[in-house]
């Protein structure tokens, strides 16, 4: 389609190297897909969810087989190198930004995450150094085994370098592998038998002849798939919230004997315990950034969900009597061409983000791309989904309708891989500090970038009068604003990101969407006050409302859709799979 709402100016271009690559949209299609999970007991649902772990994998190993090596990270695979071989895997598991049925189905996401980006992506660090570790990356490569990764701790999280889990070196320079208390108990990663073999990359305190030499990277077999191996036992959690079912655990060592080579990392005492814990947990990093692209994915398929049932949704206006589609309503017309707006600017951020993520090289600037990354994306799916679950109504509540899953599972994605607050504390006060820098303005005169500029400059003014960044009063007047300048940071990043590929008019309401943030600031500095701010949201999305069609149709996200509310073919097929109690025939009455 030659859609006239993309530009036709080229930078930076938003055109994600992974469209190229086979589309998931047949997959999507199958049965597997199709299949209403909402039907299904909780152990089925979470059997089909590594069943759909497992096609995924299919998909991409099929469709890079004929490429040549070096083309698969230019087509949006993340390559990581394995001694001369390569993982390859898709990017939006590395980095997670195109696998539109990672959204249909999240816990699939966070199967993969795990799986390939934190625990495969580990292994792969020491394999140069390790050929025996082969037969283990070839077996989790295909999803033969299930990876895992067990870093925080029931009482550590945030704090997870100060864990408890020990592995205590023996005389003949094995390992005795011990949670010494409740609180130490492994927390979250799903480890109970799933009818795969289980390994995981355990985190834990390395002892030797009584000296403490900090945390250290160990790699354990947890269970055969069907029963846990001695000395090791978990305790399945009970399930979150309207989120897709993933067997979150406690998992529990007792004195486990593990074999020397099960220890990966260094055994000597570090002289930064710190800068080598989080070497060791390098590939967290990757995922805070693949969180983010899940939340993009995720608001693509609630905004097409919300737009389509606006469209089929009629109610009789009280003047004309006729029956009009609540979409023709500015209070919902708003509300979905805006989350349709931003999900089409933040796919171009995502993609922007990644590049700026693979072309850096320190460390620092990585992980402050991803936190910026995440924790922008993360809080406008937040906000996007719940706004879109009222103005469908009592339907938006449904899980079915996959606009309340995507507001639950976008809340664990928020915390998953560094919590968006901390994150946004650490790189905000780095920032204010110039330990890290903000990535070159494309566009200095824009709202956006006026905003952005604005925060950091009053920010580094109080910063300034403070004794130092951990002085009290930072913690009174800077803290509370480190996510809000992050979240000004990325949605200026966004604007640059998409100024390239989408029209104008689609920026406009990007814009103005963006004044909900601050109000206040745009009404002292620029002069908008809170009528014309809403007037400006409200005509900009009024200007879209007859293009609606070409903007959902840029989702791409269509085959990925399984609500029945988007269509009067899906509500039918959905009603007749309900369960009756009953007759059929009318009442005389």
């Amino acid at each position: 389609m030659a859609n006239t709402l993309e530009s036709s100016s080229t930078v930076p271009s938003s055109s994600a190297p992974g469209r190229h690559i086979e589309s998931t949209a047949n997959l999507a299609r199958t049965p597997l897909w199709q299949t209403l999970p909402e039907f299904l007991s909780y152990e089925e649902r979470v059997k089909l969810s590594f069943e759909r772990a497992k096609s995924v994998v299919r998909h991409y190993s099929k469709s890079i087989t004929s490429l040549p090596i070096q083309r698969v990270s230019l087509l949006g695979f993340t390559r990581v190198d394995c001694g001369g071989r390569t993982i390859r895997k898709c990017r939006t598991i590395g980095v997670s930004t195109q696998i539109r049925s990672l959204a249909l189905d999240g816990s699939v996401g966070t199967l993969l995450t795990i799986h390939y980006n934190l625990c495969l992506g580990t292994i792969a660090k020491y394999l140069k150094k390790r050929p025996d570790l082969r037969p283990i990356v070839d077996k989790l490569q295909t999803f033969e085994w299930n990876g895992q990764y067990c870093l925080t701790e029931l009482g550590h999280g945030l704090d997870v370098i100060n864990m408890e889990t020990r592995a205590t070196q023996l005389p003949d320079g094995s390992f005795d592998l011990h949670t010494p208390n409740d609180l130490a108990a492994k927390f979250m990663p799903p480890t109970a038998p799933s009818g795969y073999p289980c390994i995981s990359i355990v985190h834990a305190r390395l002892i030797v002849d009584g000296e403490d030499r900090g945390p250290k990277v160990f790699l354990v077999q947890l269970n055969d798939g069907f029963k846990m191996n001695t000395g090791i036992s978990c305790k399945v959690l009970a399930p979150r919230g309207s989120a897709r079912p993933v067997k979150h655990c406690l998992t529990y060592f007792d004195h486990v004997h593990l074999p020397a080579s099960a220890l990966l990392s260094s055994p000597e005492k570090p002289k930064s315990v710190r800068e080598a814990f989080f070497d060791n947990i390098s590939r967290v990093v990757s995922g805070t950034i693949s969180m983010g692209g899940l939340g993009v994915a995720g608001m693509r398929i609630a905004s097409f969900v919300a737009a389509k049932y606006s469209l089929r949704r009629h109610v009789t206006d009280v003047s004309s009597k006729v029956p009009r589609p609540i979409i023709s309503f500015s209070t919902q017309y708003t509300s979905v061409l805006s989350a349709v707006a931003q999900t089409l600017v933040l796919r171009a951020f995502s993609d922007y983000c990644h590049r700026l993520f693979v072309q850096a090289k320190d460390p620092s600037t990585k992980h402050f791309i991803a936190a910026v990354m995440k924790t922008t994306a993360i809080k406008a799916t937040s906000a996007t989904t719940f706004e879109l679950g009222d103005r469908c109504g009592a339907q938006g509540l449904a899980e079915v309708n996959q606009i309340t899953v995507t507001l639950a599972d976008g809340r664990g994605a928020a915390i998953a891989e560094g919590d968006v607050l901390v994150i946004s504390i650490r790189f905000a006060i780095d920032l204010l500090r110039n330990q890290v820098r903000v990535p070159p303005y494309l566009f200095p005169d824009s709202l956006l970038a006026k905003h952005e500029r604005s925060l950091i400059s009053s920010l580094r003014k109080s910063l300034a009068h403070a004794a130092s960044h951990r002085d009290q009063t930072v913690e009174t007047t800077i803290l509370p604003l480190c996510q809000p300048l992050i979240e000004a940071i990325g949605a200026r990043l966004a604007y640059d990101a998409a100024s390239g590929s989408l029209h104008k008019d689609i920026l406009d309401l990007y814009i103005a969407s963006a004044f909900k943030k601050d109000p206040a600031w745009y009404a002292l500095n620029e002069g908008f006050d809170t009528l014309t701010q809403a007037r400006m949201e409200t005509e900009a999305a009024r200007k879209l409302l007859p293009r609606i069609h070409d903007l959902l149709e840029m989702l791409e996200v269509e085959p990925y859709v399984v609500a029945p509310i988007v269509s009067d073919d899906k509500w039918e097929n959905y009603v007749e799979k309900l369960d009756t109690y009953g007759g059929t025939v009318m009442s005389k009455l």
